[in-house]
């Protein structure tokens, strides 16, 4: 009988009064009934107070399966006081070595030993294996969620983030009491503001994170509390803590496919620069790849460009290519004939199909797996999509815009990106600056975006910034961008109520003031069109030395005198830094 059975019976039992006085167990917090035999040894929980029926009979609430006990052996009563009463069993039932006369209760101590035929029992307190469970703050549990996506994306590992929205006033206690004893101690809570709550569930895919909303979502409801809940997957959904964040809370609130910030701002020289391009190519057939760090507005600058050109009447098909598997990514893209696999019952057309006359966004095209790239590529050249399992090609007529916030070229160098299917999606690059350095539309974007907030939450009267949070926004680095700013005036308002002060703003990193990301994972600040044809930047110009080294290499053929002389050193020192770096030892080409 499992743990979780024994409890769920023991608890049911109805509570009588203890007709016997033994030792008072009132205060002495759990208890726990240790069972211990040849192939027996386990503990159960036990009630509070209660009947709890033992024996080995398959309906008693702990059963010990073992020949030398009856059916129904014992009876465990628990109330002020603890006493057990044997119930006619065949072996009997010793206490202190004294046989338990049928029927008549018996007092009973904590931590004393009963004879239940050849088994033993003890009842104890069951301390508590660890101290009382933290609830930790938003700051701490974002810094946990940035720590846990850095190590999934050097380990390929995947977990869960979980928004818990309370609609039950005043339930604080209770929420936090059943998120502790559900999950597990390697999960993170976190007290977002008033009814708000977040989960970081660590190695679980979205099939386990979905199990364990709507578990959470029972234990709540059956403690009195009525919850909505949205949950976001990682890598399914997103890679950044940001993103992660915004997609938990959009799927709690019921707004996932919300634009992700307010209209594009023509609040800066660059940016009024960059949309004076955009106007300029809208109209267009030209491939745009759009550049950025996380957050900056990649797809809202994308949804700018269709709207302004002669598709915006058709489809705008937004992929995220991170956010399926490589399987899936081709049937979904490509589509496929009946029977072209298991489980395909009927032809299916794909997205690109669908999104015929009009523009097909890809999101994170970095992530895009190399099989896909290939085939990508043949749509990018062809115009054609070749159905899984078909034998003859469709024509399509759609504009393709990519983003990324990866430097494509240094992957390219890493042999993760075809630079074929690189130089086909950059007809044009857009590079949208930093959240920093537009600091202009901080206060428009952080005004705006409380002001969805408050209509959201039906948030009446006032909604405003006060003048110094407003120099604490301005003055920080944003590293996530404009997602950063829309996660911190949504909790900024939940906390406030309305107007928004320093207080309610995460005080301790805006004034750590987290440097952006390094400029080596950034692209290079230009606006700029290329000719679809091989360009090769001088190697002085790759400021990695590993990648340096690796790209001499590619250009020599693999010949290691040859990518020395291109980098100007001897050959000696560059084998020397090829072992250094542990780069694989090259073979030419033949």
């Amino acid at each position: 009988m499992s743990t979780r059975s024994a409890k769920t019976r023991a608890t049911i039992a109805e509570p009588r009064p203890t007709p016997t006085r033994g030792r008072s167990i009132a205060g002495s917090g759990r208890l726990c009934l240790v069972v211990i035999g040849e192939g027996l040894d386990a503990t159960y929980p036990l009630p509070t107070s209660g009947k709890v029926a033992i024996g080995r009979a398959t309906d008693s609430d702990i059963r010990i399966d073992h020949p030398s006990v009856s059916r129904n052996h014992a009876v465990l009563e628990i109330g002020d006081d603890l006493t057990i009463v044997d119930v006619g069993s065949v072996n009997g039932t010793r206490l202190r070595d004294q046989h338990l006369i049928e029927g008549v209760p018996q007092a009973l101590a904590l931590g004393e030993p009963v004879d239940v035929g050849s088994a033993m029992v003890v009842v104890q307190a069951r301390s508590s294996p660890t101290a009382k469970r933290t609830i930790w703050a938003h700051g701490y549990f974002e810094a946990r969620l940035d720590e846990e996506c850095a190590r999934a994306q050097r380990n390929g590992g995947t977990f869960a983030v979980i928004r818990v929205h309370c609609t039950t006033p005043d339930a604080r206690r209770t929420v936090e009491d059943v998120l502790t004893t559900e999950l597990r101690p390697m999960d993170v809570i976190g007290y977002y503001g008033p009814q708000e709550h977040e989960v970081l569930a660590v190695e679980l895919g979205p099939d386990e994170a979905a199990a364990l909303q709507r578990q959470l979502a029972a234990a709540l409801l059956a403690a009195g509390v009525k919850t909505v809940m949205g949950v976001a997957c990682y890598p399914r959904d997103a890679r950044n803590p940001y993103e992660l964040l915004e997609r938990a809370s959009g799927v709690a609130m019921g707004t996932a496919n919300a634009p992700p910030s307010p209209p594009m701002l023509i609040a800066n020289t660059a940016i009024q620069n960059l949309d004076k391009i955009v106007q300029r190519i809208a109209g267009g057939t030209i491939s745009v790849l759009i550049t950025g760090e996380t957050g900056v507005g990649k797809e809202v600058l994308s949804e700018r460009l269709h709207r302004l050109s002669k598709r915006a009447e058709k489809p705008f098909l937004r992929l995220n290519c991170a956010a399926l598997s490589e399987s899936l990514l081709e049937t979904e893209l490509f589509g496929h004939e009946k029977g072209a696999f298991t489980g395909a019952i009927a032809a299916k057309t794909g997205l690109l199909e669908s999104a015929n006359g009009g523009t097909v966004f890809l999101d994170e095209i970095g992530e895009l797996p190399m099989s896909i790239q290939v085939k990508l590529l043949r749509v990018l050249e062809e115009r054609q999509v070749l159905r899984v399992g078909a034998l003859k090609t469709t024509s399509i007529d759609v504009r393709f815009l990519a983003a990324t916030n990866r430097d494509l070229e240094a992957e390219i160098v890493r042999g993760t990106f075809r630079q074929d299917l690189y130089f086909r999606l950059n007809g044009i690059t857009l590079v949208i600056p930093p959240l920093r350095e537009r600091t202009a539309e901080i206060p428009v974007l952080a005004k705006g975006f409380l002001r969805q907030f408050a209509e959201r939450n039906s948030i009446n009267g006032m909604v405003e910034i006060t003048s110094a949070a407003m120099a604490m926004l301005g003055a920080y680095s944003w590293p996530g961008n404009i997602r950063e700013l829309r996660n911190v005036m949504e909790r900024a308002l939940l906390l406030s109520g309305g107007v928004v002060d320093v207080e309610h703003l995460p005080v301790e990193k805006m004034r750590t003031n987290t440097p952006p990301p390094p400029p080596s994972a950034l692209p290079a600040p230009v606006v700029v069109a290329k000719a679809h044809a091989e360009i090769e930047a001088p190697l002085e110009t790759i400021g990695d030395e590993r990648l340096r080294i690796m790209e001499a290499l590619n250009r020599a053929g693999g010949n290691q005198t040859e990518a020395a002389k291109l980098i100007g050193w001897s050959r000696r020192k560059l084998i020397d830094r090829v072992i250094r770096h542990n780069i694989p030892r090259p073979r030419k080409k033949e």
